[in-house]
């Protein structure tokens, strides 16, 4: 299955997904939805995008001007998958892929050039794993402090808010909702 980049610099572009259902590629409408919402503050960003799939939504961030993407996956095809969109899409340099769970992984980036700007966290429905990255110490550690996170969680899933972050905005989707924080 492709994917295509929905704006920016590289808008039109198909992108690779991995095979099988072990991951879900947010939607095009809801990508465009979020960096229609997101693009004013992309440029020059540093983003984590922490549960990579196939890296869409990250790649969807540099094609929009951010500075740096780093891309944590723990699958292996999937992060093979990122490897190679990274590659296609020419980000390389802007890009940094990191093989293992989040949040715990991040630890092992080389590259980060300054503290996270934005955290886009789209784990696997029902996981809990957004609180767990938003309450990681070492993560918050290396954020801004007026960092934005948006996670993806399924419309019924509940949503415990960690300390330290407040909702600044709830969209839903068909079953998908967007939340939109910050550091409080």
């Amino acid at each position: 299955m492709t994917v295509r980049i929905i704006s920016g610099e590289r808008r039109g572009a198909n992108i690779l997904t991995p095979d099988g259902f072990e991951t879900r590629p947010l939607r095009d409408r809801i990508r465009q939805a979020l960096f229609n919402m997101l693009r004013p503050d992309v440029r020059g960003s540093v983003v984590l995008d922490a549960f990579a799939g196939s890296g869409a939504v990250g790649l969807e961030a540099l094609s929009n001007g951010a500075e740096y993407v780093l891309f944590v996956e723990n699958s292996k095809p999937a992060a093979h998958t990122v490897r190679v969109n990274l590659t296609k899409l020419r980000y390389e340099e802007q890009g940094e892929l990191v093989l293992g769970p989040s949040p715990q992984a991040i630890r092992e980036a080389k590259r980060r050039p300054a503290p996270f700007t934005h955290l886009l966290l789209m784990p696997p429905y029902e996981s809990g794993l957004c609180e767990s990255v938003l309450s990681y110490e070492p993560l918050l550690k290396v954020c801004r402090e007026d960092c934005i996170a948006v996670c993806e969680i399924h419309e019924d899933e509940p949503f415990e808010l960690p300390a330290g972050w407040k909702i600044t905005c709830d969209r839903k989707y068909g079953i998908t909702r967007l939340l939109f924080l910050v550091r409080a």
